[in-house]
């Protein structure tokens, strides 16, 4: 009888950790990090002379290594709120409503928002350390809600498993390509966000499924990826 008790209440447990985490919720900071990306880009006509132009682009904080290298480490971050010209723009604001509305919904308002600045952060961060020239884009942080999903489908993988072997995976795996094959895509910046977003979701738990050991051993290996990272950046590099 007691077993009986002990499986009964565990389930009631799960359910709610289950409802909890799958019912419907109102987004709030995808609509808000959209906004901020449509904003800045229409700044960048105002008061620039266009997205597509270097100067404003460098301008208004978009990814580049010597300036990076210079100090101006804030960049790391302000480049994903930027864009180079209107398809690129469309792009990536159609893929964070429709990537962002499951993640902040499955994660939580706050985990997400750590999810995507810091995942964003990281492929800047490999961008810079491989590439020399000028970059910016939401899709580092994109990519990394994409290693997000792999790691929370992974572990609700009885509810998702189908949708990560039939589409996640395949997407990413397209987009990558894609990316090695048509020249001006930051590819790196991308995987770096991938990675990123996969440690960082390892980090922060999923409900009732990341144990202890496992947001240590995300935190580790993030921690040895950055400083490595921020080496070769500032130390080999220059």
């Amino acid at each position: 009888v007691n077993v009986t008790n002990d499986i009964n209440a565990k389930t009631v447990e799960d359910n709610k950790v289950f409802t909890k985490i799958f019912e419907p919720k109102k987004m709030i900071v995808t609509p808000i990090l959209i906004a901020l990306c449509i904003t800045v880009f229409l700044a960048m006509y105002i008061w620039g002379n266009g997205s597509e132009d270097s100067i404003t682009l460098r301008l208004f904080g978009a990814n580049f290594r010597p300036l990076v290298q210079a100090g101006q480490v804030w960049r790391l971050a302000t480049s994903m709120f930027l864009h180079i010209g209107l398809v690129h723009l469309v792009v990536n604001m159609y893929s964070l409503l429709i990537i962002g509305r499951q993640m902040e919904g499955f994660l939580g308002r706050w985990k997400f928002l750590a999810v995507y600045l810091g995942s964003g952060i990281l492929g800047s961060l490999l961008s810079v350390v491989v590439h020399t020239s000028i970059s910016a884009g939401a899709s580092g942080a994109i990519f990394g809600l994409l290693g997000s999903l792999l790691y929370f489908g992974y572990h609700y993988r009885l509810y998702l498993g189908t949708v990560l072997k039939t589409q996640v995976i395949p997407i990413i795996l397209l987009n990558l390509l894609i990316g090695f094959m048509v020249p001006g895509i930051d590819n790196f910046c991308h995987i770096g966000g991938l990675v990123g977003g996969y440690l960082l979701t390892m980090i922060v738990g999923v409900p009732g499924k990341t144990k202890k050991s496992d947001r240590i051993n995300g935190a580790i290996v993030l921690t040895l990826l950055v400083a490595f990272l921020c080496y070769m950046l500032f130390g080999y590099l220059r």
